[in-house]
């Protein structure tokens, strides 16, 4: 059986008709819905590009994943202006599904959905951050989508979050008002992939004393400042007037970075902060946390943030906000309101002169990054897709 999935994807097809993505949105990813379905096809917002646009990408197409192209659009409104173009690709990707798989909040994704709808065929949702959060700039997206993601909720067959409980209780389905059936089913898993073998014993900060103190911060895509970069550069500031000596890393690139190492600049750190830039590998990824002492994520907006768990596997004590899903991870003691420049410094001081502190945390951390290895979360993952894949055969037949 076939698969549709709608996600908040952007691709780059190359002119030998290969699918390209920056970060996460990989092969590898969509072979996980493979362990259920036969084929794949990935509904996503395209363009076309030359091979030297694409080095360093993760192709996406392969074996049973092919890509049905939406009009290639950023923003509110390029959605407007062209809105008509784009209807008519949704329409035109969704008329032969047999059943589909939606992950929101998405903008393109809640069009996919519209019209997939109207076929009156099966179909489930992967709730993977609240809009709430994601749209907090704009007053009026924010009750747009925060309204059209719990009327989806309440209306689809199947429903998964990347949480245990907080994006449930905000929008809760039909399966957890009136109980799971053939028809209405609900689950919880993250979308990382995480082996037992990334995780790393718990750390040693008592040994020795460190000279230099190096924070990690992680966001694949540095387009705006919700997940705390700025926030972060002001805390290093302080630090470094206090005559600590610490250092920043962030993993990730974008548009926004420029502006980022702009405000290093003007606030006397530039050369205590490092921007990697994108990552090619989770490996890659593991090898710069490696090299870190702390973890910080002042993020605005997540649902459960993967770079936290990620983090927390290799050992890393973690700072970071209340929002959504962080407190199933991190202790209250451990989270602070996202503009909260002095609250992360006096938390940071306070951990730098506490390596007993720290090992408690990197234990802790380790412990429940546990909780969310690939071996555990694909038994409920699979079972979800199994619910959805035989409402579909019934339907279809």
């Amino acid at each position: 059986m076939e698969l549709l999935v709608a996600a908040d994807s952007l691709f780059l097809r190359t002119p030998d008709g290969r699918y390209w993505c920056k970060t996460i949105y990989g092969y590898k990813f969509w072979v996980r819905y493979l362990t259920v379905f036969d084929d794949v096809v990935i509904v996503s917002r395209t363009k076309s590009a030359d091979f030297s646009e694409v080095e360093g990408y993760l192709q996406v197409n392969g074996p049973h994943v092919t890509v049905a192209e939406l009009p290639y659009m950023r923003g509110m409104k390029q959605y407007i202006t062209h809105y008509f173009k784009f209807r008519k690709a949704a329409r035109d990707a969704v008329k032969n599904a047999e059943c589909a798989l939606i992950r929101l909040p998405s903008v393109s994704a809640f069009m996919v959905l519209k019209y997939f709808k109207k076929l009156g065929k099966p179909y489930a949702l992967e709730v993977v951050a609240d809009p709430f959060d994601a749209y907090a700039s704009n007053k009026i997206a924010q009750f747009l989508y925060t309204w059209k993601l719990k009327e989806a909720v309440r209306k689809a067959n199947g429903v998964s979050y990347v949480t245990q409980k907080y994006l449930q209780s905000k929008y809760p389905s039909s399966a957890s008002i009136y109980g799971n059936s053939n028809a209405f089913f609900e689950s919880y898993y993250s979308t990382i992939d995480l082996p037992v073998t990334y995780l790393t014993h718990p750390r040693g900060y008592t040994t020795e004393k460190k000279e230099n103190f190096t924070i990690v911060h992680t966001a694949n895509s540095i387009n705006n400042d919700n997940k705390g970069h700025e926030t972060l550069i002001k805390i290093l500031k302080k630090l470094r007037e206090k005559k600590y000596k610490v250092n920043v890393v962030f993993i990730g690139d974008g548009s926004r970075r420029p502006y980022f190492e702009r405000i290093s600049e003007e606030l006397g750190v530039k050369d205590h902060i490092t921007f990697t830039g994108l990552l090619s590998s989770s490996q890659k990824v593991r090898e710069t946390l490696l090299q870190g002492d702390l973890f910080v994520f002042p993020t605005k907006a997540e649902g459960l943030p993967r770079a936290i768990i990620e983090a927390m596997a290799v050992g890393l004590p973690c700072l970071s906000t209340p929002v959504n899903g962080i407190p199933e991870l991190l202790n209250k003691e451990n989270l602070y309101d996202p503009l909260d420049v002095d609250g992360f410094t006096n938390k940071i001081i306070e951990l730098l002169n506490s390596p007993e502190k720290l090992e408690l945390m990197s234990k802790e951390n380790v412990a429940k990054a546990r909780e969310y290895t690939i071996d555990k979360i694909t038994i409920r993952r699979n079972e979800f897709y199994e619910s959805l894949k035989r409402l579909a055969i019934k339907i279809n037949n």
